[in-house]
């Protein structure tokens, strides 16, 4: 097994381990979605928005795990005043339990350690909430609020 970053010519695989991460979750996805995340990661793999780290054995693409970074107010114990965000942590089912979430995701927050960001956090899924917990992780201690606004009356 072999590590390395995504390239923007990785966006076609990076948005299909995405609609199979939320296919094995149960979520619904519009019919378009695929196409729309491909582009998405095209762009912003391509200006540094969006990192990615691709885990290959045998030369196939048999895992990821993604990096975003925000800006967020500094504190003493993290004055980088940036957070990394995981995403996008897929294995294909064939590969799985040999490792490769963890490595993947070691990888992404290596990148986010070496720019001096002190603080990360994701989302788990019930099937990835061990292996994050394994790493340190830790549950929030508050539930996570979200509001589409552009359906939003304000």
């Amino acid at each position: 097994m072999s590590l390395r970053p995504a390239t923007p010519a990785d966006a076609a695989l990076l948005a299909r381990f995405r609609v199979l991460m939320f296919q094995d979750m149960g979520a619904p996805l519009e019919d378009g979605t695929e196409a729309f995340w491909a582009a998405h990661f095209a762009g912003t793999v391509a200006d540094g928005g969006y990192r990615a780290v691709i885990a290959e054995a045998g030369g196939e693409a048999v895992a990821c795990a993604g990096l975003m970074v925000f800006p967020t107010v500094p504190t003493p114990g993290d004055p980088s005043g940036r957070r990394a965000h995981i995403q996008g942590v897929y294995t294909v089912p064939e590969q799985r339990g040999r490792g490769l979430a963890s490595a993947v995701t070691r990888a992404a927050l290596r990148l986010a350690q070496a720019e001096g960001i002190g603080s990360a956090n994701l989302n788990a899924s019930v099937m990835g909430a061990s292996v994050y917990e394994r790493m340190g992780f830790t549950p929030a201690k508050a539930p996570e609020y979200r509001l589409n606004l552009q359906e939003a009356t304000l």
